[in-house]
């Protein structure tokens, strides 16, 4: 098969890159995607000195793979900021379970991002799959790995998305900051790429080369 190189300018942490300054019972999203190709954990800072944790806040949109999905995180405390869990490539909706009144929520992403799944021929023998990874700039990342089936021929669904899989961090090509270079050499179904950190300008370029 031909090589693949997949090309990346992570955006770096963005506490308003979705909303600033929401507020009352339905919030305006004045952005829907972080734009760089990723998905992101997405991020929600109140700015207010009151304790909104007993409420939660419903995010909707899709995955690295254009996957629907849903998530629904507790809201911030007193001057606080909570993370998603999930990663988000693009975000259509957040939703507070009640009326924050008065107070304002900033509505952002953090730096930590995947890339969307790559898919491998399990079918090669002997299996093997040349990794390489090239940076610039400031950038920690980590290439991950999954076991579980992948077939394009099934419906898209949120529930056979690859994000839900479980993924495993490479021997070799975690949390590096320096251009690698790896292998797989027992099967594995898919391969994804992870950031961890950046500074603003990195770049990244996750090359692949496996057999027919």
């Amino acid at each position: 098969m031909r090589p693949r190189k997949l090309s990346y300018t992570p955006e770096d942490n963005n506490l308003t890159g979705f909303a600033s300054n929401v507020t009352g019972a339905a919030f305006v999203l004045t952005a829907t995607t972080v734009g760089d190709s990723l998905a992101h954990r997405v991020t929600v800072r109140n700015d207010a000195a009151v304790d909104h944790s007993g409420k939660t806040i419903a995010l909707v949109g899709t995955d690295a793979d254009d996957f629907a999905q849903t998530e629904t995180l507790t809201g911030p405390g007193v001057s606080a900021t909570v993370t998603s869990t999930k990663y988000w490539k693009t975000l259509t909706s957040a939703t507070p379970s009640a009326t924050i009144g008065a107070d304002t929520f900033d509505i952002g992403w953090n730096d930590v991002a995947v890339g969307p799944t790559f898919p491998l021929n399990i079918k090669q023998t002997p299996f093997n799959v040349a990794l390489a990874v090239d940076v610039s700039g400031t950038i920690d990342y980590t290439v991950q790995h999954c076991f579980e089936a992948l077939n394009p021929l099934l419906p898209a669904t949120a529930a056979t998305a690859p994000s839900t899989f479980t993924w495993f961090n490479h021997d070799v090509l975690v949390a590096l900051t320096a251009d690698g270079n790896s292998n797989y050499d027992t099967p594995v179904t898919a391969t994804r790429l992870l950031v961890n950190s950046l500074t603003a300008g990195a770049t990244i370029a996750l090359h692949i080369v496996q057999g027919r």
